[in-house]
């Protein structure tokens, strides 16, 4: 295995080709670097300037004072020879190189992107890209790309082999609280290739959950090889771009990756374990599924439900996903009889025909989990319920009929309730060890999409649709599953 940490952790950083020209590329990544607050030295290098956003400036490498453990490259394509060759005489083995104009680019990139390699591997020297955004450890305060989107540090790290995707995805990260650990754009992987870093990520200790977007696999066996070890010990997701002609076909002229038959690599994710994602909103959610909830032992499902038809509509997701739905044991039946009218279903689904009781909805949820009968439970339509349930009192206070005060502590109340169910779902998730996934009937902008507490093994996720609980749930039974195939759990 390549050993990428200080590439990861590096303790001080030279960027070359630093400038205070809005926009570009020398600009940008030392601007976010130092914005982002990390620890150790940061050196411009820069022919031109004195000094670069308050700080000294270099003329060249050698110039240093201090040793650098990471380069960024920010400079025309012709130019990176030579600073590769000054990063080797200064004893600096990690490079991150924005400059684009190399394989991606055909003629001469081709050759000078040759070159680039032959002399990195010659000299031990790790490289990101060329043509990437970058590489980030959000972990180590370091946020080293074009793009600067601040998600919360977290345990899922991203593998990219396009810059822009992975942004976007930190940047939806970003918007829902979800963490994110370290994330690479690999670029044109004239070096470092997806498997070195997928390698590095199965022994890093702040990773916990590997997001990968793929555009194309130079040694498939290689990779095969080194996703078996690693799905072993780490979900891994996969979304694999290029599924049709014409996507192949953008994806060479994007990275000059060629794309292979999705038939194909749907196959290899199956024997190593891979869970494929269809596009980039499955693969943020599934990733954070894996980094949040435990994984069911089994693909039994029990569904709690505050109205019938949602009931209905999830138990179809579940079948047509590969989830099944064991019938309701008498010893919940019961016990809830005493609790619901006569016209409850007495099924699974259980449908608790809307009773506005939290007690119920505590209780209801307990019994499911705690049975023998389900491994996983899907609640519908009771986190949201006391902020939709408002929302007629709110449309009377805007009438004039209930003063602003009432409707104050009324709103405060819902909110109680609301974090009530979630600490009692969190709290179920890690007595029992089994995923409880609820679905709002109110996803308004405002509300929490995930809940945690300090000290919880578990997070609790809020889904706004059924379709997309289901699905994650359906993509940690097969991985289960895989574990248990292969003899790991």
């Amino acid at each position: 295995m390549k050993n990428l940490d200080k590439l990861f952790y590096p303790e001080s950083i030279a960027v070359i080709g630093a400038t205070e020209v809005k926009l570009k590329w020398g600009s940008i990544v030392l601007a976010n670097i130092l914005d982002g607050g990390f620890k150790g030295p940061v050196y411009p290098v820069s022919t031109s300037r004195e000094t670069v956003y308050g700080l000294k400036a270099y003329k060249s490498l050698k110039d240093i004072p201090g040793k650098v453990d990471l380069a960024y490259v920010a400079t025309p394509s012709h130019t990176v020879m030579e600073i590769m060759r000054d990063c080797a005489e200064n004893d600096i083995r990690n490079m991150v190189i924005i400059s684009s104009g190399f394989s991606e680019a055909g003629g001469d990139g081709v050759r000078l992107e040759q070159e680039l390699a032959d002399f990195a591997r010659k000299h031990a020297i790790n490289v990101v890209g060329p043509n990437t955004m970058g590489m980030s450890n959000l972990n180590w305060n370091l946020f080293g790309t074009g793009a600067h989107p601040r998600p919360v540090p977290g345990n899922i790290s991203i593998i990219a082999q396009s810059g822009n995707v992975g942004n976007q995805i930190m940047l939806w990260a970003e918007l829902e609280g979800f963490g994110i650990g370290k994330f690479v754009g690999s670029g044109n992987e004239a070096v470092l290739k997806v498997e070195d870093y997928l390698e590095y990520y199965n022994e890093d200790k702040d990773t916990g959950v590997i997001l990968i977007y793929l555009e194309g696999v130079d040694d498939g066996r290689k990779f095969l090889d080194i996703a078996k070890n690693t799905t072993l010990k780490k979900p891994v997701i996969a979304l694999k771009a290029g599924r049709t002609v014409g996507g192949s076909r953008a994806a060479a002229s994007h990275t000059g990756a060629m794309a292979g038959s999705f038939r194909i690599f749907e196959s290899v994710m199956r024997q190593t374990g891979i869970m494929i994602a269809m596009n980039p909103t499955e693969l943020l959610e599934l990733s954070v599924a894996f980094d949040s909830f435990p994984l069911p032992k089994s693909n039994r499902v029990g569904i709690v439900t505050l109205g019938g038809g949602w009931g209905v509509i999830t138990a179809d997701e579940c079948e047509e996903r590969g989830l099944t739905m064991p019938p309701l044991p008498d010893e919940i039946r019961n016990k809830l009889d005493k609790k619901l009218p006569p016209f409850w279903s007495r099924s699974n689904p259980v449908d608790l025909v809307g009773q506005p009781d939290v007690a119920l909805y505590k209780e209801s949820i307990e019994l499911m989990v705690s049975s023998d009968a389900y491994d996983s439970v899907i609640v519908l339509g009771i986190i949201g319920s006391a902020s939709f349930g408002i929302r007629p009192l709110q449309a009377t206070n805007r009438l004039g009929y209930i003063s602003d005060d009432e409707m104050r502590r009324i709103e405060e109340g819902s909110a109680i309730i609301e974090k009530q169910i979630l600490d009692t779902i969190l709290t179920l998730m890690n007595r029992y060890h089994k995923p409880i996934y609820p679905v709002t009937m109110a996803a308004f902008p405002d509300n929490e999409i995930m809940h945690t507490a300090e000290g919880s093994r578990y997070k609790v996720i809020v889904y706004k649709t059924p379709e997309m609980a289901v699905l994650c749930l359906s993509r940690q039974y097969l991985y289960s599953r895989y574990l248990k195939m292969r003899g790991s759990c």
